[in-house]
């Protein structure tokens, strides 16, 4: 991964509404303005080390971990049946978003929507305007009906997280069918971070109940009600996500401007090279420098 220099990063523990327990990583200085990173679900935090060092050389970024899937102890997920009582929807998982803003005493902040986290951050931002100043969707994973196709690995993706949200032992048997040689198609930094939704039965059992609900929302309502000014990434060959859904919520956002690489997908993100970067870089300023002005 490309070595960025930033201030340290450190994490803290952030209690929701409904007792459960994130892991929150953060860097730079609290007193900037907040770039918050809503990531893939179910992705350990550490994967956004590299965004959150550069992030945090002139903003205060910040990432959480999944409900359900970190918050226990030794980085674990809680045990079975407190799991099994907290919320586990796209509402729930959007409530915490906004329990990370409030613990750290945030009123606005960016939101960077990464894969299924560009989810989450276009529920807030059509629900609570209030609370986002700006936003970048980076490779979503959106649902939005017959408007925009799917590509086979979204398809097969779903089909999977369907059959193994049902139970416990409907999760066993769909991950013990995994292949095992998944790692071998993954860059070695990234396996071990990537695949961890894949770590046993359970985890993968509590990964489809909360991907799932990601997956399965419809963020077609959501689209006319956001008014932030939005930075909508992807490129012309992503086979994760199709990049026809970013194009479609592009065209339904108010504010918004495309950027189209040539090449990538949500790893490439993660890895966070210069090319992407400048772009990120680029339209924070932007909107950092529209802040001040309405605020002279």
């Amino acid at each position: 991964m490309t070595a960025h220099e930033g201030n340290a990063t450190g994490t803290t523990r952030v209690t929701t509404q409904d007792g459960v327990t994130l892991r929150v990583r953060s860097a730079g200085d609290p007193g900037r303005p907040a770039v918050l990173i809503v990531s893939a679900c179910g992705m350990p935090a550490a994967l956004c080390d590299e965004w959150l060092g550069l992030l945090g050389r002139d903003h205060h970024a910040l990432t959480w971990e999944t409900r359900g899937l970190f918050g226990g102890p030794h980085g674990t997920g809680e045990d079975a049946g407190t799991f099994d009582r907290m919320g586990h929807g796209a509402a729930d998982q959007a409530g915490d978003l906004l329990a990370v803003l409030d613990h750290h005493r945030i009123p606005r902040a960016h939101l960077m929507g990464l894969c299924g986290g560009a989810v989450l951050a276009l529920r807030v931002a059509a629900e609570h305007a209030d609370r986002v100043a700006s936003m970048s969707l980076w490779h979503g994973d959106f649902e939005l009906g017959t408007d925009a196709p799917k590509t086979s690995h979204q398809r097969n993706l779903r089909a999977l997280m369907d059959i193994a949200a049902e139970s416990r032992q409907s999760a066993a048997m769909v991950h013990a069918a995994v292949p095992r040689n998944t790692t071998a198609e993954l860059p070695p930094d990234l396996a071990g971070l990537v695949l961890h939704p894949f770590r046993d039965a359970e985890t993968f059992y509590r990964y489809s109940l909360l991907n799932g609900a990601l997956m399965a929302e419809d963020v077609r309502d959501a689209l006319p009600a956001v008014k932030a000014p939005t930075l909508v990434v992807t490129s012309e060959d992503d086979q994760t996500a199709h990049p026809a859904g970013s194009h479609a919520v592009a065209t339904g956002l108010a504010r918004s401007r495309m950027h189209v690489a040539p090449h990538g997908d949500h790893l490439s993100v993660f890895r966070a090279g210069d090319g992407l970067t400048a772009v990120a870089l680029e339209f924070l300023a932007e909107a950092d420098e529209q802040r001040v002005r309405r605020s002279i």
